[in-house]
């Protein structure tokens, strides 16, 4: 290598270090002189190839009415790279065939999705494809059934465990399975495959415990997976599927399968233990795999959760009248001043809710209250039969039970309120 062109290399690799130097110091810089750091000395999780995306499940099956929205809402503030769902959108079936119903129900559903900020992967439900009339509205709507893309050099491979229209029970047909091996042999070089896919057919395969006649059988399905497993295994990859309304983590080969709950979708909503909640699945995508966090719709809030407005209102909830220790309460009243701070209408519900020995009551017992925005009312109440109470210690008095709500969710609140005597 001559003199000139060594000079050359030289000057280039220079200008590469000087590059990264300066990136890094764009990166992060900071005003400490000290030896020691008021930090600790791990890396910044700031890896270019890692990205996020957020799948949703079930919404149908039971459908719960403005789960899947605030799912959709909420979603948006934590800016996923794209959400992917693993099936049963609409409510469908197996036996509706009424065109116009089921077209009414995927045009709710995408004004859903219309919410995004971020691409939406549709991916079929048996409540979705349910019959040939809806595989039809399926393919004018989205084309195919079953497809694969890559990003960021990771392969998703998006299956439909419905076979032909209306198939029951589930099951890959010899022409999709042919075509996941292609794609799958097309893609070799990718650092992860993900499969999605309605119902586990993994489980199928394996026998799915159901009670029949009053007694437990094991239902064993033939699905056409263990193929498509086979060749799975000679790579890395991660399994997801919706449909059983039940989340649950499986190891299969040393790799990771998932069942999803729900997302609106029917469920008893009986916590952890049970794995059902309504939830997001959450995924930071590594060179190690996947990590996964399960976000609960419910526990996601967004950063106006609660608003100037909502500490004017709940802190104004204070009764006019204040007694002292000892008074006479029988007869007297309490009034409490409401005024709605919203630019939208609350409705509102009191309850006095008393001890199990009752010694008195208070008059009247409920009453529910409508607010337009800014509209200004009072409510009065009055204590009945309370002498002996007071003789008590006033340790038996009731508490007033206040719910409000707002239009489309927008607010919420449920509180106790104590009758004013001095402490």
């Amino acid at each position: 290598m001559n003199l000139s062109r060594r000079l050359f290399y030289f000057t280039l690799l220079s200008s590469l270090t000087l590059q990264l130097i300066s990136v890094e110091e764009a990166t992060f810089s900071h005003s400490v002189k000290t030896e020691k750091k008021p930090w600790t000395d791990k890396d910044f999780l700031n890896d270019p190839s890692d990205f996020q995306f957020a799948i949703v499940s079930d919404r149908t099956g039971g459908v719960r009415e403005g789960v899947f929205p605030r799912a959709v809402n909420k979603l948006n503030e934590l800016r996923p790279e794209f959400v992917i769902t693993v099936g049963d959108m609409i409510k469908g079936g197996a036996g509706n065939r009424d065109v116009d119903k089921l077209m009414g129900e995927w045009e709710e559903f995408n004004s859903f999705i219309k919410g995004f900020d971020m691409p939406f992967f549709y991916l079929p439900g048996n409540h979705d494809v349910g019959n040939e009339v809806a595989d039809e509205i399926w393919d004018e709507l989205y084309g195919v059934r079953y497809y694969s893309f890559v990003y960021k050099n990771v392969l998703f491979l998006c299956l439909n465990t419905q076979g032909g229209p209306g198939s029951k029970p589930a099951i890959l047909e010899d022409e999709q399975i042919q075509w996941s091996l292609n794609e799958l042999r097309k893609n070799q070089q990718v650092r992860w495959t993900i499969v999605f896919m309605h119902q586990p057919l993994w489980l199928m395969e394996e026998g799915i415990l159901i009670r029949k006649n009053g007694k437990k059988e094991l239902r064993i399905t033939d699905t056409g997976w263990p193929i498509l497993a086979k060749e799975l295994i000679k790579r890395q990859h991660t399994v997801f599927a919706g449909h059983v309304h039940h989340y649950g983590k499986y190891l299969r080969n040393k790799t990771s399968f998932y069942t999803l709950g729900t997302t609106g979708g029917g469920s008893k909503l009986r916590g952890e233990a049970f794995g059902e909640f309504d939830h997001a699945t959450w995924v930071t995508m590594t060179d190690k795999g996947p990590r996964l966090a399960n976000l609960l719709v419910d526990g996601i809030m967004k950063d106006d959760v609660t608003q100037e407005s909502h500490q004017i209102f709940w802190r104004s909830l204070v009764f006019e009248e204040y007694f002292k220790k000892g008074s006479e309460l029988e007869g007297k009243e309490l009034t409490l001043i409401l005024r709605n701070p919203f630019e939208f209408p609350v409705k509102g519900r009191f309850e006095w809710i008393q001890s199990v020995n009752k010694t008195f009551d208070v008059e009247p017992k409920n009453s529910n209250i409508f607010l337009l925005p800014d509209e200004k009312r009072s409510l009065r109440f009055k204590l009945v039969g309370i002498n002996e109470s007071k003789r008590r210690g006033f340790k038996s008095l009731p508490k007033l039970e206040v719910r409000f709500k707002g239009e489309n969710n927008a607010f919420e609140l449920q509180m106790l309120m104590d009758i004013p005597i001095e402490k």
